[in-house]
């Protein structure tokens, strides 16, 4: 009991006399001079977006020239969306493929001018590349094994 006594008044005279250090100091901070400019709800400054709409889109089917890695090149029937934007510009995708007697339908692959891409080479290996495809005026790359090229 004795014991017990010593014990809990030797507890109580260190947790007092602990708590009389303080562990952290606290020092006058000065208030920072900040002014948060005001803004009005819902007119938050946006990057401007141009204002390019579709004016008109056509479908068309043309054959192109599918050139795979390996194996025979061949014909193959292809359907091609043609959309006329109201700032000028005129832009085509690959949207099908015909195989057999079915149309497959594809996410839009973009079609490359070859005129640009020759204008736009950087060595002369790759405009000697883009030259060699100068009978073709478009191509489109399907996945890694192919290569449509359009008249």
């Amino acid at each position: 009991m004795k014991k017990i006594v010593t014990t809990f008044t030797s507890c109580l005279l260190f947790t007092t006399a602990y708590s009389q250090v303080p562990f952290v100091t606290y020092e006058a901070v000065p208030q920072p001079d900040i002014s948060i400019p005001r803004i009005e709800p819902f007119r938050i400054n946006a990057y401007s977006i141009p204002n390019v709409k579709v004016v008109s889109s056509d479908i068309i089917t043309a054959n192109a020239l599918c050139i795979p890695t390996e194996g025979e090149s061949f014909t193959l029937g292809t359907k091609i969306m043609i959309r006329k934007l109201s700032n000028g510009m005129t832009t085509l995708g690959l949207i099908g493929i015909k195989q057999g007697k079915q149309w497959n339908s594809l996410d839009e692959i973009t079609l490359i001018s070859i005129s640009n891409a020759i204008s736009q080479a950087k060595s002369k290996e790759e405009k000697d590349t883009w030259l060699s495809m100068s009978d073709f005026s478009y191509l489109a790359i399907l996945g890694k094994d192919c290569m449509l090229l359009f008249k």
